[in-house]
C-alpha cells in the first residue's frame, strides 16, 4: 500500500480538464442524491430536481475554487513532476470535505424545519460514502495510465531504436559569458538540465560521465542545437540526445528516458511521445 501511494499520478493542468472534472463530478453528486435523498431531502416540500440543483451548483463551484484559486496560492505543493498518489488522495478529499462544509450550509438554510444533521454527522457520512469511489477511481486511473503509458513508451523505444546519421558531426555550446563554451562530439553528447539561468550539460568522457555547469538558458541551447536530428527537447527543463537513450519507461504520470551510467533518469512531458514518434516515421 505504500509503495502504490508513493507512485507517480498526473495532476490536471489544463483549463479544459479543470472544467470537466468538476462538472462531472457534480453531475455524480446530483444523481447521487435524486436517486438515495439523503439529508432530509425526500422530505422537503420543494421540487426535489430543483432543490438539488442548489448541491450541483455548489459542488461545481467549489472545485473550480479549488482547482483553480486553491492551487495557484499553494503552487510550490501542486508540482506536476512531483505529484504522486497520496497527494492526489489528499486533495480528492479536502475536495470532498469543503463540499459537505457548503452543502450542510445550504441544507441548514434551506430546511424548513431546521431539523438538520450536525457538521460532524454531516462530515463523516460524507467521507464514509466519499471515500472508496476516491480510492477506487485513483486505483482504477493510476494502473489503466500507467499500462496506457508503458505501451507508448515501448513503442517509443523501439522508433528511438531507428539509427542516425552517426559521421563526425560536433556540437558546439556558446555559453553567455562565452568563456564556458562546450564543444564535442555529438555521439558524447547526453543531455542538458535547466538550472535556473545556468544549464547542466551532461556528457561522455572515458565512458565515464561528465558535467559542466554553463551560464545559458536552455530556451538558448536549444536554439543552439536544433540543426542536429537526434538532439530534442523533451522536457520544460531538459533537452536529450536520442543516440544515446537506451529505455524509454512509462508510469501514470509521464515517460522517462534511461541511459546508461546516468545516475538519473530524464523526464519527458506527455506531449513529446506523439511529436517524436511522427518526427521519427
Amino acid at each position: 500500500m505504500k509503495d502504490w501511494l508513493n507512485k507517480p499520478f498526473p495532476i490536471i493542468e489544463t483549463v479544459k480538464q479543470k472544467f470537466l472534472t468538476a462538472l462531472l463530478f457534480a453531475m455524480f453528486v446530483y444523481i447521487f442524491l435524486l436517486i438515495f435523498q439523503p439529508f432530509g431531502i425526500a422530505e422537503t416540500k420543494t421540487f426535489k430536481p430543483l432543490y438539488i440543483s442548489g448541491y450541483f451548483l455548489i459542488t461545481f463551484l467549489v472545485m473550480l475554487f479549488n482547482f483553480f484559486f486553491f492551487i495557484f496560492v499553494f503552487k510550490k505543493i501542486f508540482v506536476p513532476d512531483n505529484w504522486l498518489v497520496k497527494k492526489q488522495i489528499t486533495f480528492e478529499m479536502w475536495n470532498m470535505l469543503m463540499i459537505a462544509f457548503f452543502n450542510w450550509l445550504y441544507t441548514l438554510i434551506t430546511s424548513y424545519d431546521n431539523i438538520v444533521p450536525s457538521l460532524i454527522s454531516f462530515l463523516f457520512f460524507t467521507i464514509s460514502v466519499g471515500i472508496f469511489p476516491i480510492i477506487f477511481y485513483t486505483m482504477y486511473a493510476e494502473k489503466y495510465l500507467t499500462k496506457k503509458h508503458q505501451l507508448i513508451a515501448e513503442n517509443l523505444t523501439d522508433k528511438i531504436k531507428t539509427p542516425f546519421k552517426k559521421d563526425n558531426q560536433q556540437i558546439n555550446i556558446v555559453s553567455d559569458n562565452k568563456k564556458d563554451n562546450i564543444v564535442l562530439d555529438l555521439q558524447k553528447f547526453i543531455c542538458v538540465r535547466s538550472e535556473g539561468n545556468y544549464a547542466n550539460v551532461f556528457y561522455f568522457e572515458n565512458d565515464n560521465v561528465k558535467k559542466k555547469l554553463i551560464r545559458s538558458t536552455l530556451l538558448k541551447i536549444s536554439e543552439q542545437l536544433i540543426i542536429f536530428d537526434s538532439i530534442k527537447r523533451c522536457h520544460r527543463s531538459y533537452i536529450v540526445n536520442l543516440q544515446n537513450v537506451d529505455k524509454v519507461g512509462g508510469n501514470a504520470r509521464n515517460y522517462n528516458f534511461y541511459i546508461e551510467k546516468l545516475d538519473f533518469t530524464i523526464p519527458v512531458s506527455r506531449s513529446f511521445p506523439k511529436s517524436i514518434i511522427k518526427d521519427l516515421k
